[in-house]
């Protein structure tokens, strides 16, 4: 489903939140706001504690694409660069944007956003793992932090404004242009030229990543050379990863003659997953011109492309002409849990749930704690009236420390529909703290405490889950 573009109010709701929010992270974080240069910038816990409240803000703010498969996808995709990379912490998260427009954006702590319209436009896996290598070197590197290093006032407040118009820029790009240079305090053209400065070392180091990983160094350089085209082309509709990375022709040259270095044979070709992923999106995004496109192709028997058409055609409605398109198709032609998923999402729109359970639960033995595989079983088992069973899936995931806000909400639901009115409630307070809307979770946990249900240990941890969160709201 395509989201609308958010009006340019709200990314200035967005600046202000931030900046307001700086205030009790403030001293959280304990940054200083005048400092000597071994304090211009903050330390790298400190930047990861930034990063997992800016990661609250986004999910908040920004038009998240849920998709469980979609988001596995690029969570192993980054992991993997992410373990090519020398100096890389362990901690990064991958978010997907529900956004047609090819952009990218990095923030502190190894928070990485990429627009779908980035991956639906890229011509192989290479070019996604490119701009994906880029924005970790960003991260590295610690570019956001430098950012604001040489001002005046180093402080929380500070980064946030910086950090907020990062953010804005990958959606309206006068307001994020605005945001970073009154954070910053500083000339506009210094602010440019360390850009420029930190976009080549970000190149340099991405393709150095790329190679490690095994994917083509050769994708950096071709994508912006595309990106450069497709600007001239159209003037008037440069693509949005131009306006927040911008390419020069010293830049392109550089990054050309670095990934020559590199030998021109031995990489990885395209994954199934990556095809898969890309015409799932697709077809989510434009089901009509899936639909029209497959139809008067050639490859009609192209595996893939009987996938995609599927996914359009359930996004229609159409259950019988889905199942229809995957007839025959076997996990050697798509991978197993996308074809699955996608028979037993079938099933679901056609009032078959028990089959989809059936699906669902043999593809949980063969892929336990599995993201996707777990969110559509889960959400199977509440519909056959087993919301006990799908606690306990959801919880073997939830309980290796992963915050999945999606999970989150289909356990309240699965509590409350178990009768556990305490737990429900508790669980969805947990949901509105991690997208940041901590006046929601204080709410919801002064429902828990006045549930008929509620036990002595129960209620303690709901009261100190409530303490937290009013220190975050004062």
């Amino acid at each position: 489903m395509l989201i609308t573009r958010r009006p340019p109010a709200l990314l200035t709701l967005l600046i202000l939140a931030l900046v307001w929010l700086s205030w009790p992270a403030r001293a959280e974080l304990n940054l200083p706001e005048m400092g000597d240069p071994s304090s211009a910038l903050i330390s790298p816990g400190q930047e990861q504690q930034l990063g997992r409240t800016l990661l609250r803000e986004v999910r908040r703010t920004l038009p998240l694409d849920h998709d469980p498969l979609i988001n596995s996808y690029v969570q192993s995709l980054g992991q993997r660069l992410v373990s090519s990379t020398p100096d890389a912490h362990p901690y990064f998260s991958f978010l997907v944007v529900d956004d047609p427009r090819i952009n990218a954006f990095a923030m502190p702590g190894g928070i990485i956003g990429l627009n779908t319209g980035m991956i639906s436009a890229a011509r192989n896996e290479a070019e996604v793992a490119a701009v994906i290598a880029h924005e970790i070197a960003h991260v590295t590197q610690r570019h956001l932090a430098r950012m604001y290093a040489g001002s005046s006032r180093i402080d929380l407040a500070t980064g946030l404004a910086v950090l907020a118009g990062i953010i804005a820029s990958a959606y309206d790009p006068n307001v994020g242009q605005a945001a970073i240079i009154g954070g910053l305090a500083a000339g506009t053209q210094a602010r440019i030229n360390h850009t420029r400065a930190n976009e080549q070392e970000a190149d340099r180091i991405g393709i150095a990543i790329l190679a490690a990983a095994e994917y083509d160094p050769r994708a950096m350089p071709g994508f912006f050379e595309r990106m450069m085209m497709l600007s001239r082309a159209n003037p008037d509709s440069v693509p949005e990863f131009l306006r927040t990375h911008p390419v020069t022709a010293n830049r392109l040259s550089d990054s050309q003659s670095r990934a020559e270095q590199y030998p021109r044979d031995g990489y990885r070709e395209d994954s199934l997953e990556f095809r898969v992923i890309q015409a799932r999106i697709n077809a989510r995004q434009d089901p009509g011109q899936t639909i029209a496109e497959h139809t008067r192709g050639r490859d009609q028997d192209d595996p893939v492309s009987r996938y995609g058409y599927a996914t359009a055609l359930l996004a229609r409605g159409d259950t019988q002409g889905a199942a229809r398109a995957l007839d025959g198709l076997n996990d050697e032609q798509i991978p197993r849990v996308a074809l699955n998923l996608l028979q037993a999402e079938i099933a679901q729109r056609d009032n078959r749930p028990e089959e989809a359970v059936r699906i669902l639960a043999r593809l949980n033995e063969l892929y336990p704690r599995h993201l996707p595989v777990v969110h559509h079983y889960a959400d199977a088992l509440l519909l056959t009236g087993e919301p006990l069973m799908a606690m306990t899936v959801i919880d073997s995931l939830l309980n290796e420390g992963r915050e999945e806000p999606g999970l989150l909400h289909l356990r309240a639901r699965a509590a409350d529909q178990a009768g556990q009115r305490a737990v429900s409630q508790e669980t969805m307070a947990e949901y509105y703290f991690y997208l940041g809307q901590y006046g929601e979770s204080l709410h919801q946990l002064e429902l828990a405490l006045q549930a008929p249900d509620l036990t002595p240990f129960v209620e303690e941890r709901i009261r100190s889950k409530r303490d937290i969160v009013r220190t975050w709201i004062r």
